[in-house]
């Protein structure tokens, strides 16, 4: 049944289309839409990098009208070093997300509690600045809701990241300004305690739902964290996009 749900994201996608209405064909709970998601990574047939977890901010569950993070699926072959000035990629409503991402050393299982910001910290590698991408490639844009953000992957686009850094507690991730610009032009900040307060809270969230999915974090894999701006900034072809994160490094990009 989910099978032939899940054809109208998957047709689309396959054809560079964006995605109708899926009225009746809408998952019915947030586990089938995690169930929906799981098919449609599966069509794009590439490789895992990791996770990312989005509507980590207040402002961000606004906007999306959720009340939880939620999480989705990062590939090689769509995350790239800054500075990355040609990046082609079909999107429709895309957004510019400055964020904190981790790599992980060890894998994240069960351990009979829930992980939290300090028991977490073990398992961190590298920290590292990166700009995620979203884009809502509905025909509806920005209007949808959660299920139809979960179902399509977390509305993952695409990852330009930043050079790492091995000492990731000396990097002050809750207060460390993080500012946007466009073409040079200042835009807006944001910090990293707008993301659940801590991002290794989100970490924490993810591990903690992938184990409820019989899932888990796994050694190598990297996981960013969700936007750190405190409103979603949209992105316009041929702009060059820079987020300068304080004492962790700068992330640059341009697509078209």
């Amino acid at each position: 049944m989910i099978e032939e749900k899940i054809k109208t994201i998957i047709n689309s996608r396959k054809k560079n289309l964006l995605i109708p209405n899926l009225e009746n064909n809408m998952p019915t709970d947030v586990d089938e839409a995690y169930l929906f998601q799981e098919e449609v990574v599966k069509s794009f047939n590439l490789n895992s990098v990791g996770w990312k977890v989005g509507c980590t901010t207040e402002m961000a569950q606004k906007f999306s009208g959720m009340s939880e993070p939620f999480s989705g699926v990062m590939f090689s072959e769509t995350t790239y070093k800054s500075p990355k000035l040609e990046l082609s990629l079909y999107m429709n409503k895309p957004i510019i997300e400055p964020e904190i991402c981790f790599e992980i050393k060890e894998d994240i299982v069960d351990i009979g509690e829930l992980y939290n910001s300090t028991n977490i910290k073990k398992y961190i590698k590298t920290i590292f600045p990166v700009i995620e991408i979203v884009d809502a490639r509905y025909e509806k844009g920005w209007e949808i809701k959660a299920l139809e953000t979960i179902s399509d992957n977390g509305v993952h686009s695409c990852l330009i990241k930043g050079e790492a850094i091995s000492n990731w507690e000396s990097y002050d991730r809750l207060n460390s300004e993080i500012n946007l610009y466009v073409d040079n032009k200042f835009i807006c900040s944001g910090r990293g305690s707008n993301v659940l307060n801590d991002p290794l809270n989100s970490i924490s969230w993810l591990a903690n739902k992938l184990i409820q999915r019989g899932k888990f974090i796994k050694t190598g894999e990297i996981i960013t964290t969700g936007n750190t701006l405190d409103k979603p900034i949209f992105a316009e072809k041929n702009t060059i996009i820079s987020a300068k994160f304080d004492a962790l490094g700068e992330v640059t990009m341009r697509y078209s």
